[in-house]
């Protein structure tokens, strides 16, 4: 009999074929309500589970335990952000967690830009206006010359400033949390040399003096308790009042009530979020609510949903699933 494997509803409809076509492995979709998951796990007696971006935070532990029944279990998580998922309870039950470390990075630096673009010319304000039968065609900018604060010197950010740099001629400043010399070490190559690669300018861990120089600012930092609110309301006054700013990366990097109170306000020019601290999305003050503001782009968290990286997600779930299965635990990609 084939091992049986529970993937949330949303997980196993982007990576269907992949998961159709394994032989040596049933994959079956599950609820994503962490009690109906449970009681699914409990049920079946699965011992390894794929999710998507639900917060679990209890319940489905237990659930993974009892039917591990003293062996490891696996939570897989399809995709590369892990904040819904509780680490310390998975390590205390014996759980296993992986991600998928480096299949979005394309996906989500392409959303990036495509947001850029749109604030810079005001695509989806100006068409919203023509659909209702108006003309009245408002001014946009160019991005050449311009400069872009990438936050978050990783993966997708370098991807975000090479293509920046390179295709729009914009002059950008990448900000990351470490000073530069602990950086470079990090990352073991001079850091004249990665910033080149880059297109960037210069690199500084002060984020404060960096946003009132930017035109841009585009976020791609983790989610944790050193980086909620990194967005603040202090923050926000930091920033000139022509800047805007593009979050695809999480939702609690930003204060959207004090987000919301700076577009009103005319202190922002304009924001375009693909990430939010409620999804979906509810305002975190009932009053405040994004939808209302005309300089907002919204979209629903699909940065990472393309096709190309939803194979590329379901394949490393799979792979994963394997070396678990296989029991090679130090082959995992285990995260933090």
């Amino acid at each position: 009999m084939l091992p049986r494997i529970l993937v949330t509803e949303k997980a196993y409809d982007k990576g269907q074929s992949v998961f159709h076509a394994a032989t040596d492995v049933a994959f079956q979709p599950a609820a994503e309500m962490e009690s109906a998951l449970a009681a699914a796990v409990l049920d079946c007696g699965a011992r390894a589970i794929v999710v998507g971006s639900e917060r679990y935070e209890g319940p489905l532990y237990e659930a993974l335990a009892r039917a591990a029944a003293g062996k490891p279990a696996l939570l897989a998580r399809f995709g590369v952000g892990h904040d819904n998922v509780d680490k310390s309870l998975a390590h205390r039950h014996g759980i296993f967690v992986t991600n998928t470390p480096g299949t979005l990075d394309d996906s989500v630096a392409e959303h990036t830009l495509w947001l850029l673009g749109n604030l810079a010319k005001q695509i989806s304000r100006q068409e919203f206006r023509l659909r209702q039968g108006l003309w009245n065609p408002t001014a946009g900018m160019e991005l050449r010359g311009k400069t872009l604060a990438v936050v978050g010197f990783g993966a997708i950010g370098r991807r975000v400033a090479t293509a920046a740099h390179f295709g729009f001629g914009m002059r950008v400043i990448a900000v990351g949390s470490r000073p530069a010399d602990d950086f470079q070490r990090r990352e073991g190559r001079p850091l004249e040399a990665l910033l080149a690669a880059a297109g960037t300018a210069e690199y500084t861990d002060n984020l404060a003096a960096t946003l009132g120089q930017a035109d841009a600012v585009t976020l791609h930092a983790p989610a944790t308790a050193a980086t909620r609110y990194l967005i603040n309301r202090e923050r926000l006054e930091l920033l000139n009042p022509g800047a805007m700013l593009i979050n695809t990366a999480r939702g609690p990097l930003v204060d959207e009530a004090a987000l919301y109170d700076a577009l009103a306000a005319g202190r922002l020019a304009a924001a375009a979020l693909d990430v939010f601290e409620n999804e979906p999305y509810r305002p975190t003050v009932a009053e405040k609510d994004l939808r209302n503001l005309e300089n907002v782009l919204l979209t629903p968290h699909i940065g990472s949903n393309t096709a190309e990286a939803n194979r590329r997600m379901a394949e490393s779930v799979l792979a994963s699933l394997r070396g678990f299965l296989a029991g090679k635990f130090d082959c995992l990609p285990r995260v933090s």
